[in-house]
């Protein structure tokens, strides 16, 4: 039998480093995939080109518990998705419908690119770090993560 006064430095070391480890892990869980996350929309690919949205707000959330929310400048989609492979589908989609009659070439890709999101559509994804493009009826969308992890 060791004396504990030996041991201790030895325990406390390993706990240290199981716990690193577990906290290592949670990290790694939390941020792999886009499940849980809000993207901000900073460009949107459609019939070959590409532009940027800023200074408008797009974007998507994907709450675990499979609720989803996509805002583009005028209105909030809203409904509910689920992974699939490589991707995923939304359903039960809605919208807040406020007519926009405007002519800025910039909101009315972002409405058309936001409105791709419908009923049984599946989106294709792809995730790289901070990045994700979701690719859905004929526009890119290149997202990054804003950090903002949700829990509902």
């Amino acid at each position: 039998m060791r004396p504990i006064i030996k041991s201790l430095p030895l325990s406390i070391a390993a706990a240290a480093l199981v716990s690193m480890a577990a906290a290592g892990c949670a990290t790694t869980a939390t941020q792999a995939g886009f499940r849980g996350y809000i993207w901000q929309v900073i460009e949107i690919d459609h019939a070959g080109k590409e532009t940027p949205i800023a200074p408008y707000s797009d974007d998507l959330m994907f709450a675990p518990n499979g609720d989803f929310v996509a805002n583009e400048p005028i209105n909030t989609h809203f409904g509910s998705y689920h992974q699939t492979r490589g991707g995923f589908t939304t359903t039960d989609m809605a919208e807040t419908y406020v007519e926009y009659v405007g002519h800025d070439p910039v909101v009315l890709l972002s409405i058309g690119a936001i409105s791709a999101f419908d009923n049984g559509v599946h989106s294709r994804v792809q995730l790289t770090g901070n990045r994700l493009t979701v690719t859905v009826g004929g526009y890119r969308l290149i997202c990054q993560r804003d950090g903002t992890y949700q829990t509902r």
